[in-house]
């Protein structure tokens, strides 16, 4: 006869691993964004030629110096695992969108919890929520919220657009979880 208390305990137990599963992957989130937010501050305090002689005081007769003009080019980057030995795929970056195309050889369920549950229903869907109650406040126009869509065949991504992004630290926060998402989703074909 089985002892119910035992039942009970074993529950307990199974969701405390559970949890910690939960949690270990929190951390391995956190240690990513640290490593970005070490990557931006070195990048920040790192002053090129150009840059310091732009804000050097003119002396007469010398010519202005130039400032480069910010370019709005599509940017792609090559996404790579946390080791950078494994390429994930390519994201394409034009202005407030952002495409994302698994590489030839990754297959990516996106019914997966990592994909499914934190990428999609926690980071993007926390960011498509921030910008609804910022249309309903009359801060911005429907067309400029947050959107995004998954394209998938047999719950295999295929290609994923992400529009109106907003700001730099938003976007790098998306490629950050992404990235992790897609590691812990990614299967070889």
């Amino acid at each position: 006869m089985e002892n119910p208390d035992i039942q009970f305990l074993l529950n307990i137990r199974t969701k405390l691993n559970e949890e910690i599963d939960r949690l270990r992957d929190m951390i391995a989130r956190f240690e990513e964004h640290i490593e970005n937010l070490d990557a931006q501050i070195a990048k920040a305090s790192f002053t090129t030629a150009d840059a310091a002689l732009a804000k050097a005081p003119s002396v007469e007769g010398a010519a202005p110096a130039k400032v480069a003009a910010e370019t709005t080019e599509p940017q792609s980057i090559v996404l790579m695992n946390k080791a950078g030995k494994l390429e994930l795929g390519i994201i394409e970056i034009s202005e407030q969108t952002m495409r994302f195309l698994p590489a030839e050889h990754a297959v990516y369920d996106i019914t997966r919890g990592a994909f499914a549950r934190f990428f999609v229903e926690r980071i993007l869907g926390k960011f498509q929520q921030e910008d609804r109650h910022r249309v309903e406040n009359g801060e911005i126009e429907w067309e400029d919220a947050f959107d995004f869509e998954v394209h998938s065949e047999d719950n295999i991504l295929g290609e994923m657009v992400i529009r109106n992004c907003g700001d730099e630290n938003r976007m790098k926060e998306i490629q950050s979880t992404l990235r992790w998402a897609l590691e812990k989703t990614y299967s070889a074909r």
